[in-house]
């Protein structure tokens, strides 16, 4: 999971500047071992927001999820683990986009497209 996943902001809405900016941010926070924790992470913003000030200036959106972290408005997603089939909401095991889901009622399907020749 990236850091752009993490804190859900769509790259489509940033100007070119901030894109360069967020890609730096994201080999910063790789080197820093991708800290997920609430306060891990406000430290991690406000440390790069500072720096990238120095440099000319950091996207918006970075001091907005922020301050929406600190106030408890968004929080961190977990990172994706696969679905049990107590919760699972495939049908028939397949997913809405097409493909086979992980739980054991998509075993069959995969085991299918597997002797097709296909990598699932």
């Amino acid at each position: 999971m990236t850091l752009t996943e993490t804190l859900q902001i769509k790259e489509r809405y940033l100007k070119f500047e901030d894109m360069r900016a967020l890609d730096y941010i994201e080999r910063r926070w790789k080197e820093d071992g991708s800290p997920t924790e609430r306060w891990q992470m406000i430290n991690f913003l406000e440390k790069m927001l500072r720096e990238l000030q120095d440099c000319g200036g950091y996207p918006k959106v970075l001091l907005l999820r922020k301050k929406e972290i600190q106030r408890r408005t968004f929080t961190i997603p977990e990172p994706f683990e696969k679905k049990e089939s107590a919760d699972c909401s495939c049908s028939g095991g397949w997913l809405a986009t097409g493909r086979p889901c992980p739980c054991p009622k998509g075993e069959p399907h995969r085991e299918r497209l597997r002797k097709w020749g296909m990598a699932v």
